[in-house]
């Protein structure tokens, strides 16, 4: 037998080498992958804190009594213990809250997903006011580009509004969401707003009809039943920095600010009352423009929004006669009464009847 006849072959070791490849490849893409995933997290970090920096200039100052970031491999998450904002201004307000959790995918970092956990407690520097909200859940998602907000969206369960031990409004689903109008300016702004259960702050009101349990119950039923909705688009929206109300009005007034209500609706008790219009206002701060109301069943809707605490129960009682100043007309099918009233140099008009003046606003 020939020493050609015993020399190994090069083929094994050729094969160990293409077994072996498979698995340098995880281990390289893994370490470029968490090298990424660090930098990126860095990068966020920093954009966090830049975004706290350009809040502080409008006068908003946010903090976090710690502050971790996390989420390897697939998320960047931060957890916030005890968040607070300060907006400055003529009245000084802090809100607090428990925990703030936000999360976003690595290959989507501009959407935002965050949970908060209530009770959230509003408070004025000055005076000590406290206005307390809490729910059950509450999430909030935003779509952001170059330091902006694009989209935001807000959602609660079993959303509470109270203040002094008094729950003004309550509702068991809350919904708000706020985008940029598409093709628009930046303060050209799409609005919607939801509610399902919502009740308010004069739920004593039904036990002088009723006691105990019978109130409480008849409240709870109704506040079941009311329901609302809100689309509009508003135009010419002053930039979010701290401010008092009466100078954003003026500035919103100024531009030539309008409010272009697509859709108001309520619906309660088996009747429904909508609304639609084009409002703003006048050199003289006044409320110029149209808005167009139809009622479908005032009396029980009036009822429950009245049994819900939303309404004070005198305006029921005026239902029958309030529904006779009304034209009558038809809503999907049913009959209702509408009321086109009419905004103009400070004079209100129902159709082609003057209703008297009305002053600025602010």
């Amino acid at each position: 037998m020939s020493v050609s006849d015993v020399r190994p072959d090069p083929v094994a070791p050729r094969r160990r080498w293409l077994i072996a490849l498979p698995f340098a490849a995880i281990v390289l893409l893994g370490i470029g992958w968490s090298l990424a995933w660090n930098w990126g997290a860095g990068r966020a970090a920093a954009e966090i804190d830049a975004w706290i920096a350009r809040e502080a200039t409008e006068g908003r100052t946010w903090n976090c009594a710690s502050r971790e970031f996390g989420g390897y491999p697939f998320r960047f998450e931060l957890i916030c213990d005890a968040p607070t904002v300060t907006f400055s201004g003529p009245t000084d307000w802090n809100a607090r809250m428990t925990r703030a959790h936000a999360v976003a995918q690595v290959w989507n970092p501009r959407h935002i997903i965050a949970e908060f956990e209530g009770p959230s407690v509003l408070t004025e520097a000055g005076t000590g006011r406290e206005i307390t909200a809490n729910w059950s859940l509450l999430q909030v998602s935003g779509v952001g580009r170059e330091g902006r907000a694009e989209r935001v969206s807000i959602a609660a369960n079993d959303y509470t509004l109270a203040e002094g031990g008094t729950t003004v409004f309550s509702a068991r689903r809350l919904e708000l969401h706020v985008r940029h109008h598409p093709g628009e300016a930046l303060g050209t702004l799409d609005i919607a707003l939801g509610f399902t259960g919502a009740s308010g702050m004069a739920l004593s009101t039904p036990q002088a009809r009723t006691s105990g349990v019978a109130a409480a119950q008849a409240a709870a039923l109704a506040a079941k039943s009311i329901n609302g909705e809100v689309e509009a688009t508003v135009t010419q929206v002053p930039p979010f920095r701290s401010m008092p109300a009466a100078q954003r009005m003026a500035l919103w007034q100024q531009a030539g600010g309008r409010v272009k209500l697509e859709l108001a609706r309520i619906t309660g008790g088996g009747g429904a009352l909508s609304a639609s219009g084009d409002l703003g206002l006048d050199a003289q701060r006044r409320p110029d423009g149209k808005l167009d109301l139809a009622v479908v069943k005032a009396q029980p809707l009036f009822e429950a929004m009245a049994t819900a605490g939303l309404m004070p129960d005198f305006l029921a009682n005026l239902a029958p006669a309030m529904m006779m100043a009304g034209l009558p007309t038809t809503v999907d099918g049913q009959k209702a009464s509408s009321f086109p009233f009419a905004f103009r140099d400070g004079r209100v008009m129902l159709g082609v009847l003057p209703l008297g003046k009305i002053g600025p606003l602010y």
